[in-house]
């Protein structure tokens, strides 16, 4: 008799422990979203801001629209990949001897962005990654009808074709259940790569004007951008009945 009641008490205990260690794993959410940015646009070269005769439009528009895909263990962090396709650029006030005009350089390009995501319990969230740029087009455009010889035929022979931007965003959700968030924030992109590899040429110099001084500083895009997400948790990874963990879809 005392061997049956000890043979249960182990197995109570054991029942109890291999319950709390099921209550006690971690899910895995598995989560889509479509999303987008607007913002503003800055081609950063020191030696351009510095020249007198350019005017920087620091409010040039930049905009991105793609998807993510995310995969958060438990609550708070998460890894994921944005795909974004995004147009950004630079717009200039030139005088060249008092000949002012409007210069507008358009690029668009194929982002993209690994990251690592921390989403507090009250909905806000802290974002952290790097972004891989392809670029894909490029287009200038000049207010006055002059003897440009920077013209859309060779304007990619300038350029890198590809970039890599650092990237921090943060912001909160506005509404939020068990399947679905809508996030309102804000992301900084800062490129620590030179778009005109080892200052080949002056982005302002297109045999019109031609600035007085040499440029010896790299051009960097840089953003700030607000940015909408719609995020749909399509699956977890939990535990099934038989205590092995498996991916569950939501019906």
């Amino acid at each position: 008799m005392k061997k049956i009641i000890f043979l249960l008490l182990i197995f109570s205990l054991l029942s109890q422990y291999t319950y709390a260690q099921r209550r006690k794993s971690t899910v895995k959410w598995f989560s889509i979203a479509a999303k987008a940015g607007y913002g503003n646009s800055v081609l950063l070269n020191i030696d351009n801001i510095e020249d007198g005769n350019v005017e920087f439009d620091y409010l040039t528009p930049s905009l991105s629209l793609g998807g993510r895909f995310t995969f958060t263990y438990g609550n708070n962090l998460g890894f994921g990949l944005d795909i974004l396709h995004s147009s950004f650029g630079q717009n200039y006030t030139i005088d060249n001897n008092g000949d002012i005009y409007e210069k507008n350089l358009d690029l668009t390009s194929l982002d993209i962005l690994p990251f690592f995501r921390y989403s507090s319990d009250k909905g806000t969230y802290l974002e952290l990654g790097l972004k891989f740029s392809n670029i894909k087009s490029i287009d200038v455009t000049n207010s006055v009808d002059r003897n440009f010889t920077q013209n859309s035929d060779n304007i990619d022979d300038y350029y890198a074709s590809n970039f890599t931007s650092m990237v921090l965003g943060f912001g909160i959700a506005v509404y939020k259940n068990e399947r679905l968030d809508i996030n309102l924030g804000t992301r900084f992109s800062y490129s620590f790569t030179d778009i005109t590899p080892e200052y080949s040429f002056n982005v302002v110099d297109d045999g019109y004007y031609s600035p007085s001084k040499e440029v010896l500083s790299e051009t960097n895009p840089v953003s700030i951008q607000g940015i909408l997400e719609i995020n749909y948790f399509f699956a977890f990874w939990g535990d099934a009945t038989c205590g092995k963990g498996r991916l569950m879809l939501f019906k």
